[in-house]
């Protein structure tokens, strides 16, 4: 009775995991970043940051809940890295909803610390140098009725909660020094003596 039980209920998973992979292919929902390599620059101490493009164009409704930059493992949150520190934009200061009609399936935003917009920022450490790689992650929730409706309800409107989406990301740190070229110091070599030659041959005079 109980090898049946448990049957039945693989039974029931599998055809709910097959439901959810025809009702939403890979690349029905998709994340870009900008820069389109998702590397940033900056000098040490400053703040830089991505913006982004979210696309879906399944028939749910999806709603943005947090983003981070993830060095190595991809948990909540994110372990902290070596040179600086990320704070989310998307999900703390935004209701980003994207999907069918009335809502527009794909949002682009740029980055502008300002108006708080792009997926978020990454604030560079004054003492920091080298470079660090890993992966802006994007996590979300899928609903059968738009959020910003009126007839929304969260509980009772829920296909799926805490899907992910990745993208490979870096922030390289600006080396602050600043060197001569040395030809630079035979150019001013030079037209130094060409100012002082007049004046030697007046005194020789």
């Amino acid at each position: 009775m109980m090898f049946r039980q448990a049957m039945r209920s693989v039974f029931v998973i599998a055809i709910c995991l097959a439901a959810w992979t025809t009702r939403v292919r890979a690349d029905d929902i998709s994340l870009t970043l900008d820069p389109a390599n998702g590397a940033l620059t900056g000098s040490a101490g400053s703040t830089v940051g991505w913006g982004f493009t979210v696309t879906n164009i399944t028939v749910d409704w999806l709603f943005i809940t947090a983003s981070d930059f993830c060095v190595g493992a991809v948990n909540s949150p994110c372990t902290p890295n070596a040179i600086g520190t990320y704070t989310d934009f998307a999900g703390a200061f935004q209701f980003l909803v994207v999907g069918p009609d009335p809502e527009s399936p794909s949002i682009t935003e740029a980055f502008d610390p300002a108006l708080f917009t792009g997926l978020g920022i990454f604030a560079i450490d004054p003492a920091a140098t080298g470079s660090i790689s890993g992966a802006i992650a994007v996590t979300y929730d899928l609903y059968s009725v738009d959020p910003n409706s009126m007839d929304f309800d969260p509980n009772a409107d829920i296909v799926s909660a805490g899907n992910l989406l990745l993208v490979p990301a870096s922030v390289t740190v600006k080396d602050s020094t600043v060197s001569i070229p040395e030809p630079g110091v035979w150019v001013l070599l030079l037209a130094g003596f060409a100012v002082l030659l007049p004046l030697t041959r007046k005194l020789r005079a």
